[in-house]
């Protein structure tokens, strides 16, 4: 498989593309069986920095992020997908995330093979949740976004988690701002925008918080995130976390909260 053409250790997330990470980051942290997610992509720089941080996170710890893939397209079918079916007992133990960037292939064959193997793992796809207990990441080409709910309807309904990325990638070192400095340039703004990042500030204020706040700080962070207040976005994103891990949210009971990125 290719890699990013461009040294992803030199380049930096956009403010909006640190946001974005920060929610991938923490769905995988929710994910504490199977679950899957999707990411669309025409950007192989934005999806190699994901990959390294998520590589870095899983380097610390006993399980390592699985990013193996096959060099020749039949071979999704032929090896990728039994590996899914039929994990090693090891594998299922260490609930080991896979990785599968499947984007940055090109070429008549690959995407034949690409949508072989979709559609197999969608005919498997009950299989795939009994015996897979770890995360499953999909990256395929931003392209084939709108295809796959016609392509496989019943995967895309187990979906934990969609993303569709853009060019959040920066050459300079990236200095976030802090909460002391001015904000972030703020775009047109609607008044249901404006409702909605006030509901959540009003229920950040209370000390006993509910299902309700989730939901309310979701839609905020759509609504920051639409006007370019990703210094804001960030903060909700952080706030839904900290809510979420003490009580030890299961990912079911998150789905609505991620499917919609």
């Amino acid at each position: 498989m290719k890699t990013a053409s461009a040294d992803s250790r030199k380049a930096r997330l956009t403010p909006e593309g640190e946001a974005h990470w920060l929610r991938l980051k923490q769905h995988l942290e929710w994910s504490e069986t199977f679950s899957l997610g999707f990411i669309f992509s025409s950007h192989p720089e934005v999806v190699e920095i994901f990959k390294e941080r998520l590589a870095a996170i899983y380097r610390a710890r006993v399980t390592k992020l699985n990013t193996s893939l096959p060099s020749l397209p039949e071979e999704l079918t032929t090896t990728l997908l039994p590996l899914l079916l039929n994990p090693s007992e090891n594998k299922v133990q260490l609930k080991q995330p896979f990785w599968l960037d499947l984007s940055t292939e090109s070429g008549t064959d690959w995407q034949r093979a690409r949508v072989s193997f979709l559609i197999r793992l969608n005919e498997q796809r009950e299989s795939l949740r009994r015996t897979l207990h770890s995360p499953v990441i999909l990256i395929l080409p931003q392209k084939e976004r709108y295809d796959i709910k016609t392509l496989v309807p019943d995967l895309w309904a187990i979906r934990d988690f969609s993303m569709e990325t853009e060019q959040w990638v920066k050459e300079s070192p990236l200095q976030l701002p802090s909460d002391h400095q001015a904000p972030s340039r703020i775009l047109s703004q609607t008044p249901q925008d404006k409702s909605m990042i006030k509901e959540w500030e009003r229920l950040m204020k209370r000390e006993r918080k509910d299902q309700g706040f989730l939901f309310a700080a979701q839609r905020a962070f759509k609504a920051a995130m639409k006007t370019g207040q990703y210094q804001l976005a960030a903060s909700i994103a952080k706030s839904q976390y900290a809510f979420c891990i003490p009580k030890k949210e299961t990912p079911e009971a998150l789905r609505d909260l991620s499917v919609s990125l």
